[in-house]
């Protein structure tokens, strides 16, 4: 107990007093999958984060990095947890340099207050404004005000997630169709290892590593080589117009057929979107906007100039009759941002009415996407589940949330399902990932999926990095 209570004073006196926490309602709060750490740390930069991990690494203890916590229900229980180091209050916005199209930010800096950071003259931004609350502890050391960018990233849980969650947990949406992947975006990193040496990777040129990508990396690592602490990503012009269509279906054939010659013509649009019924009826986009879906809707974002918004919308409008489309609606600028967003936290949504929710991934190559849509919604509709699904046409991923209908769940049907579907993806050369899950009801579910022969590459680069196994332990892919 001595031996604690001095590793805690010195984790105190490096963090400050005001930056830790150890009373057990307030560690609570920070449970991962019923695990809780004996303290909090909140560093307030890149060095102090070195000098907690420094002490932790010399005392053996298992830490958990933490943002917005969007992230935590994502793979194993931890092997086990002493600390969670929590980078919220690190979240200042280093370099805001729009003339070469960059910035650089901490990892604790929410996606979007980088957003709105970016906003135009005329305010318009890419996501909507009117409940942004700015950090206090928030500073920006740039002069321009008005940059006219956004960063091209889409990913759920905007309101909340931070940036070093997003990275961390390769966190994409639906509009990856025209802006690619975090990967494409990431031009730097620098991170802490489990010893404690800031390492530094990239810059702010997109020619900048010669040799191994070491930032790479840390995409999608989910904290287990390291706890990222700043990371430079490019940023784009913000498109002229902003648009969505909408369009109702009666048959999953019909909606394919349509989404499917949406993405064989020339026309870009930043996302092509196929989804239940239920996706729409879960989303909580209170009156904003008026449609009524038919059995399937697919989803289409136009994000461009002016003139080839309009084409496109002109193109799509002629083509829909064609396919059985039963109705469409549009929506733009503000209504569209704001239809995109709520897509976005659909899973959070839907966690608040269902709190034993059970997420999953399922990712292929492109030409099986209608297959395995189909087959996904076959499997769950003959078991009864109530589910939503929404298939990234064009990307190769769909998403399915499983609404139990109350909190007893027939776990060994949800367990067969689960492993149907990891199956059937196999199948096709593809995966599944299970991204939220009751605590006890992950030992029965394959949560990474079925791993693949790179697991032994990444077991040691884990070794290398992390000889210990103190970051993250036992959270990942094969339990690393």
């Amino acid at each position: 107990m001595v031996e604690r209570k001095q590793i805690l004073d010195e984790l105190a006196g490096i963090a400050g007093p005001d930056r830790i926490k150890t009373d057990p309602d307030a560690t609570a709060q920070y449970a991962v999958d019923g695990w809780v750490p004996k303290a909090v740390l909140f560093p307030k930069d890149t060095r102090t984060a070195a000098a907690i991990v420094q002490c932790a690494y010399r005392n053996r203890l298992a830490m958990v990095p933490w943002g917005g916590g969007t992230k935590m229900a994502m793979g194993y229980p931890p092997k086990r947890l002493d600390l969670v180091v929590c980078t919220a209050r690190m979240n200042h916005m280093l370099d805001v340099d729009t003339a070469n199209l960059t910035i650089t930010v901490e990892a604790g800096v929410k996606f979007r207050d980088v957003q709105a950071r970016l906003a135009t003259e005329e305010d318009r931004c890419y996501l909507p404004l009117e409940d942004l609350k700015t950090e206090a502890g928030e500073f920006i050391c740039s002069d321009r005000s008005h940059s006219g960018c956004f960063l091209p990233l889409d990913p759920p849980f905007s309101e909340r997630a931070t940036m070093g969650g997003i990275v961390a947990a390769n966190s994409t949406g639906p509009r990856r169709l025209l802006y690619g992947l975090p990967r494409d975006l990431l031009l730097g990193v620098r991170f802490v290892t489990s010893k404690g040496e800031i390492i530094g990777a990239g810059g702010k040129t997109v020619k900048n590593v010669s040799g191994y990508d070491i930032s790479k990396l840390m995409i999608g690592s989910l904290g287990s080589l390291g706890i990222l602490c700043e990371m430079t990503l490019r940023l784009l012009p913000l498109p002229e117009k902003m648009e969505t269509l909408l369009f109702s279906f009666d048959s999953f054939s019909d909606a394919a057929a349509f989404a499917g010659a949406v993405l064989g013509t020339k026309l870009l649009p930043a996302a092509v979107e196929v989804g239940t019924k239920a996706v729409f009826e879960n989303m909580d986009l209170r009156g904003s906007l008026e449609f009524s879906p038919g059995s399937y809707v697919v989803m289409v974002a136009l994000e461009a100039f002016e003139e080839a918004v309009d084409r496109m919308r002109k193109e799509l409008l002629a083509m829909a009759p064609h396919f059985k489309s039963k109705g469409h609606a549009l929506a733009q600028e503000d209504k569209h941002r704001l239809f995109w967003l709520t897509l976005g936290e659909l899973q959070a949504t839907a966690s608040r009415r269902f709190p034993s929710l059970v997420a999953l991934q399922l990712n292929y190559p492109l030409s099986a996407w209608k297959t395995l849509f189909e087959i996904a919604d076959r499997t769950l509709s003959q078991a009864r589940f109530n589910y939503t699904m929404l298939c990234h046409a064009g990307a190769g991923l769909t998403l399915i949330n499983l609404l139990p209908a109350s909190p007893e769940i027939e776990e060994r049907s949800l367990v067969d399902a689960v492993g149907s579907l990891l199956t059937e993806c196999r199948n096709v050369g593809g995966n599944l990932v299970v991204q939220k899950a009751p605590a006890d009801l992950k030992k029965d579910l394959p949560l990474w999926g079925a791993p693949g022969p790179d697991l032994l590459l990444m077991k040691r680069i884990k070794a290398e990095i992390d000889p210990l196994n103190l970051m993250n332990p036992g959270r990942f892919v094969g339990g690393l």
